[in-house]
């Protein structure tokens, strides 16, 4: 390869050196001073020399057309065929390769990719024995415990698509030491952006061939309420098969649906989750709230470059090409490719419209103009409305042949026309408010559930089982809203005992594995952990089904537990439900505590914002386990000059540090207040570390007259009896001073 690709020559220095090296790492595009521009299009061998290299760094460049004062803009990806003089030293392991994750039911395997959400790896199915695709998102998304929450409803969300040109997402989670991942469907195939790379530019048929299925799966998408954010050649995966002809034929699937990034989030994560700028919408550049038509300009975008082998706006940095979204007219596809189609222009010219509302207003809108490009420019294009039917019906245009040098995508099944994306949410909404007031199953669960959890449980016939659970979901939707846990939690305890029948029929296993996942979903369960932070005297069993729902969604439940306590006013019986929960959820809740203790330092330690401080005085009693980075965070609140802080942390220190506590709470000893004084005396004699240091510091305090209240008289006397055999003389006699 090295041989037959021309070679690009340039001068760097060592920071300049990494920078290129982590862009063709990711796949971007960078500035780079070239000896020599290049002469023609298409991939290169790039040659980076340095002061203190001996060999050049080699690199595979991608010309993108545009210069500036800063070089030439190449797209850069890793060299492949590296010699062995000038290869790099090999990387480090990656410590999530052989990790078991979800429960030990996936095995990661290998490295596939990184993006900006996170690293995909190749897992095995250790009960199945499939293979799947685990995607982990980046650390950053971790210390956010407003993304963490979301971030399940968006992926239950995810989970619920189902459209061939789609990526079926299986399940998702967090580990207790943080890590958040999705585990989904294997898809071997090329990404449309190692097809540019190839291929340079496409034909105007093949275009509209790879945009039909692109819009058909983004449109599924958007009639759920879901937008990608994301749309780019890199995240579109085109899989080759063979058709029941055995004609060879490609397929279309979409990859990484971006997270909607609540108010909370900033820094990191939020740059994260933004988007690629030269994909960028208008609205997404200026942060304003996204719909179906920021995805359709993404589309324009895509549909541009595929054409012309560059994107339309390319600048130094992201924020000039934020700015050339928002205020430039794109430019036109002809002044590039005169040859191409005037409707194809138009097309792409209105796809990025600045203003939305001169836009395709959805996928549907988009493929109908697409589809007319199938014909030749003056002959009745084929019809594209197919009014509302939920069967998967052939698409009308004529099948285009695949080329032995250049695969062309062949026309995909389509997917009915639907109403505007807009009008489809306010159905849908309307729909859940209809659900919300009642509905057949959900009356029949809250009259007798056994009953009718009977009736589902004794169902053999396949259709009608999957009818049933169908009814359940939206029933269970309906009695989360309602804060019914005694009902939910006899629907979640069926749901489990029903999971062997899925094993052999996907359908089955689809259906069951969707109410199964309500279950997880912290908004789903927020007006449930309410229940158990307020239960009525009356309805004792509603507090301790809503106990049991909380643990059983593991670290969902935390966050469903957190989001409900800095919604309610806690009073101290809240407070006491709160930390008696999260303590019962042990490694489950670690994330949520780690997460929270982070955002609320600031406020809970300056002592103006009360309720701040109560909510971590609460996190941090409900600290069960050892965890050391928890552990680091419970020291930075031992230090606040707010005493309730410093006693909660002297009591969490025990438990995530166990005897490694012992120098923080010596030091607490001295504390001024009694109540930290106390906490500090009992961590102590938790951890068997009252020893002669510890009864030198207890006895100055005696000495010092600080024993003013029973509690601490009680709770000293307790911890010198228990002191070490080498401190019981000394123990003794601080003892005889205390008059104990």
């Amino acid at each position: 390869m090295a041989e037959e690709l021309p070679i690009l020559v340039a001068a760097v220095t060592d920071e300049k050196g990494r920078e290129l090296a982590e862009a063709a790492r990711l796949g971007r595009t960078v500035w780079v001073p070239l000896e020599r521009e290049p002469a023609r299009s298409g991939p290169h061998r790039l040659e980076g020399y340095t002061a203190t290299a001996d060999a050049p760094l080699c690199l595979l460049a991608e010309p993108l057309g545009t210069t500036s004062e800063r070089g030439s803009a190449l797209r850069l990806y890793p060299w492949e065929e590296l010699r062995p003089e000038t290869a790099p030293p090999p990387a480090p392991a990656d410590p999530f390769v052989g990790r078991a994750i979800a429960g030990g039911r996936y095995e990661i395997l290998s490295r596939l990719g990184e993006g900006s959400i996170g690293a995909v790896y190749s897992a095995r199915h250790t009960g199945l024995g499939n293979m799947v695709a685990v995607k982990v998102l980046h650390v950053a998304f971790q210390r956010d415990v407003e993304f963490c929450r979301r971030f399940y409803a968006e992926a239950l969300a995810l989970s619920r698509l189902d459209h061939a040109n789609l990526v079926h997402i299986y399940d998702f989670g967090q580990e207790p030491d943080g890590l958040l991942y999705l585990s989904m469907a294997f898809v071997e195939g090329a990404t449309l952006r190692a097809m540019q790379r190839v291929e340079r530019v496409f034909e105007v048929p093949r275009i509209v061939s790879l945009m039909l299925e692109i819009s058909a799966g983004l449109g599924h998408a958007h009639g759920r309420g879901l937008i990608h954010r994301d749309v780019k050649p890199d995240n579109v995966m085109v899989v080759a098969k063979e058709d029941d002809d055995g004609h060879r034929v490609e397929r279309v699937k979409v990859l990484d649906f971006g997270f909607a990034v609540p108010p909370s989030v900033s820094g990191e994560v939020a740059q994260r989750l933004a988007g690629t700028p030269v994909y960028m919408s208008p609205e997404q550049c200026l942060g304003e709230e996204l719909d179906a038509r920021s995805d359709v300009y993404a589309c324009g975008v895509m549909m541009y470059e595929l054409a012309t082998g560059t994107v339309p706006f390319l600048a130094c940095d992201a924020e000039s090409i934020r700015r050339m979204h928002v205020s430039m007219p794109a430019p036109l596809v002809s002044a590039t490719r005169p040859d191409v189609d005037p409707r194809f222009d138009a097309l792409v010219r209105r796809a990025l419209s600045k203003s939305r509302h001169e836009r395709h207003p959805n996928m549907q809108e988009l493929r109908a103009e697409l589809k007319g490009l199938l014909t030749p420019a003056g002959a009745p294009s084929p019809s594209s409305g197919r009014g509302l039917s939920g069967s998967r019906g052939q698409d009308s245009r004529p099948s285009l042949p695949v080329p032995a040098s250049s695969p062309t995508v062949p026309p995909p099944p389509s997917r009915p026309s639907t109403a505007d994306w807009l009008e489809d949410r306010a159905e849908g909404f309307a729909r859940f408010m209809d659900e919300a007031r009642t509905t057949p199953a959900t009356d029949a669960l809250t009259k007798d559930p056994h009953g009718w959890l009977g009736e589902l449980a004794r169902e053999r016939d396949r259709r009608a089982f999957v009818r049933r659970l169908s009814e359940l979901d939206g029933a269970v939707r309906v009695l989360a809203q309602r804060g019914d846990a005694a009902t939910l939690q006899r629907v979640s305890v069926v749901v489990s005992g029903l999971a062997d029948r899925g094993r052999s029929d996907p359908a089955v296993r689809d259906a069951l594995a969707g109410v199964a996942r309500l279950f997880v979903d912290p908004e789903l369960l927020g007006p449930v952990a309410e229940r158990l932070l307020a239960p009525q005297d009356a309805q004792l069993d509603q507090g301790s089904a809503a106990a049991e729902l909380i643990a059983r969604a593991g670290v969902a439940g935390a966050y469903a537990l957190y989001g409900a306590r800095t919604r309610l006013t806690a009073d101290q019986r809240a407070r006491i439900a709160f930390v008696k929960t999260m303590k019962s959820l042990g490694d489950s809740a670690s994330p949520v505590i780690r997460a929270a203790l982070a955002r609320l330092f600031e406020q809970a330690t300056g002592g103006q914002h009360r309720a701040a401080t109560e909510l971590a005085e609460d996190l941090l009693l409900g600290v069960s386990k050892a965890d050391e980075a928890t552990g680091q965070l419970v020291l930075k609140f031992a230090s606040s000059p707010v005493p309730s802080l410093c006693r909660a942390a002297a009591r969490a220190m025990t438990r995530a540090w166990g005897e490694r506590a012992r120098p923080l709470l010596l030091h607490l000893v001295q504390h001024e207040d009694d109540s930290v004084l106390v906490a500090a005396v009992v961590g102590l004699r938790e951890i068997d570390g009252v020893d002669l240091e510890a009864v030198a510091r207890i006895g100055a305090q005696v000495a010092a007259g600080r024993v003013r209240t029973q509690q601490l008289h009680a709770v000293i006397a307790a911890a010198l009896r228990s002191a070490s055999a080498s401190a019981s003389a000394e123990a003794a006699g601080v003892l005889q001073r205390l008059g104990a």
